[in-house]
C-alpha cells in the first residue's frame, strides 16, 4: 500500500471517529490497528507522520506547553 493510500485511509478513519463512529481499524504496515475516541491522538500523530513522509507541509505542530500566571 502506498503512503498516499495509507494517508487517505487514516484520514477517513479520523473523520469517522470525529463524526461518531465508536471505533475504526486501519492497516498500519503489516498489522491492523484499532482506534477509538480514547486514542484518537495516536491516529492524529500517525496522520501527521505520513504527511511529513510525503512532504506535505501543512502538518500541525503543537507549541510547547507552558504555564501561565
Amino acid at each position: 500500500m502506498s503512503l498516499q493510500a495509507r494517508l487517505d485511509e487514516a484520514e477517513h478513519a479520523y473523520h469517522q471517529i470525529q463524526t461518531g463512529t465508536m471505533a475504526v481499524s486501519i492497516q498500519k504496515g503489516d498489522r491492523r490497528v484499532e482506534y477509538n475516541r480514547a486514542n484518537v491522538h495516536e491516529l492524529r500523530a500517525y496522520i501527521d507522520d505520513l504527511k511529513m513522509q510525503l512532504g506535505i507541509t501543512n502538518v500541525r505542530r503543537r507549541r510547547p506547553a507552558g504555564v501561565g500566571f
